[in-house]
């Protein structure tokens, strides 16, 4: 009878024990030790993994470089030379700080190293300009036919070897003639006492100009993605 009940009691002692652990987690965490270094929960399977660092940003081209350098090489060798002036008898002078009359209607908004600006005097006082400004995103005839605008009288010149677009207007003393190949445009004015002279002098540099302007945007072309080179 004794025996009976001992072997009751200790059901009953391992029903309660067994109890006592349904209500408790099975985290297996409790019987290992953490691995050293980790930082946390384990990540779950198709969870989200960490992020990549983001990408450097590109950076800007440089707007002195590449494409707008070459265009600044072409600007700088339509600029007319010594020996390109010397039948006028000029020397050279102080480029015009601030360009007037028909000089000062050329767009020029663009960077410095793609207008070059000019100047000669003759012996008699009278000058003579040049001002070559490079639009890299227009044809240089758009921005003559479009945005030029001068006062004055147009004048007649012939211009030989051909370019894209030219117009010359006189008003008072002063004449100037503007030319465009390609994404150059090449202007000149001469200031003399007479309008008369200064259309006549107009006249005789017209080639010259439109030499040297064919030349510097032929040898651009020329020479491809790395070009741009031509002496003066």
């Amino acid at each position: 009878m004794r025996q009976r009940r001992l072997v009751i009691a200790m059901a009953v002692l391992a029903a309660t024990a067994l109890a006592g652990c349904a209500d408790r987690p099975n985290d297996l965490d409790t019987y290992y030790d953490e691995p050293a270094g980790s930082t946390g929960q384990a990540q779950r399977p198709g969870s989200p993994g960490p992020r990549s660092p983001a990408p450097e940003p590109t950076p800007r081209p440089d707007p002195e470089t590449g494409d707008s350098a070459a265009l600044a090489e072409v600007v700088d060798a339509t600029v007319l030379a010594a020996e390109d002036v010397a039948a006028e008898g000029v020397a050279p002078a102080e480029p015009v700080v601030a360009a007037e009359g028909c000089l000062a209607a050329i767009p020029v908004g663009l960077v410095s190293r793609q207008r070059r600006d000019a100047a000669w005097r003759y012996p008699t006082g009278s000058t003579l300009l040049q001002r070559v400004t490079g639009y890299p995103d227009h044809a240089a005839a758009d921005v003559l036919d479009g945005r030029v605008r001068c006062a004055g009288e147009p004048l007649e010149v012939a211009v030989d070897p051909p370019v894209d677009g030219h117009a010359a207007w006189c008003a008072d003393t002063a004449c100037t003639i503007l030319l465009a190949r390609g994404p150059v445009l090449s202007a000149v004015e001469v200031e003399a006492g007479e309008r008369v002279r200064a259309a006549e002098a107009v006249r005789r540099l017209a080639p010259i100009v439109a030499a040297r302007l064919a030349s510097a945007v032929t040898a651009s072309a020329a020479s491809g993605p790395e070009g741009g080179q031509s002496g003066s």
